[in-house]
């Protein structure tokens, strides 16, 4: 398992790279500005270093897309994945690997970001509980999974990272789009209204496709004869 988790490192280390760079970013550009502006009252700070997080937070779950759509596309685009299978290693526990290898990823992300959050949150007096730092935190796993889930999915039927990288991305925005249009056929009223009912089918549809996109892809890739 060591050897396979390590196989899986070396195959996304630019995604690894990529999450260092979608997670440090945020708060490099934040600790400039504070130093640019010459920020004294640590409650800028706090601010600036809790809104860091936050879109931190939001663009590191691309880096998680990568780690879906790459997971098994990725090992077809480079030949390697017909050498892996020859070797007297079970398709499961590859395929274990490569779950424990993108739960590892994810839980860094949310982690780092979530929980310097809710510290800073502490901090500055808001509390942790607020409604928008949850719907914020909850949108944002929400959409993660969903794209986590169709990246991964398509990546094991496809031998394009890239396809199932794009599918990954483009969900949310289809869904999205798509309730809101329902949304102004049905003459919605008020901002607040529209935005709840779509945010509603959203959550439903997404929370329903996810499991299903993932166990879809699974089950392919276990079934799958050729890698």
């Amino acid at each position: 398992m060591n050897w396979l988790l390590w196989k899986d490192y070396r195959q996304n280390r630019l995604v690894v790279l990529a999450a260092l760079f979608f997670l440090l970013t945020p708060h490099l550009i934040a600790l400039f500005a504070c130093c640019r502006w010459h920020y004294d009252s640590p409650k800028h700070w706090i601010e600036s270093f809790a809104i860091s997080s936050i879109y931190g937070l939001i663009i590191s779950q691309l880096a998680i897309v990568l780690v879906g759509g790459n997971a098994i596309a990725g090992e077809r685009a480079d030949r390697s994945a017909e050498f892996l299978v020859s070797l007297p290693i079970s398709r499961s526990k590859i395929l274990a690997s490569k779950i424990i290898f993108s739960l590892a990823i994810i839980a860094v992300i949310w982690l780092t970001d979530a929980s310097a959050l809710a510290w800073l949150a502490n901090l500055s007096h808001i509390r942790p509980d607020s409604n928008e730092i949850v719907e914020i935190l909850g949108y944002t796993a929400i959409t993660s999974a969903v794209m986590f889930s169709v990246a991964w999915c398509l990546s094991s039927f496809l031998a394009s990272p890239t396809f199932a990288v794009c599918g990954g991305l483009l969900t949310p925005v289809l869904l999205w789009s798509s309730f809101s249009f329902v949304g102004y056929l049905f003459q919605i009223d008020g901002e607040r209204q529209f935005w709840d009912f779509a945010a509603f089918l959203y959550c439903c549809v997404c929370l329903t496709l996810s499991p299903i996109c993932f166990g879809v892809g699974t089950w392919h890739y276990l079934r799958r004869v050729e890698p």
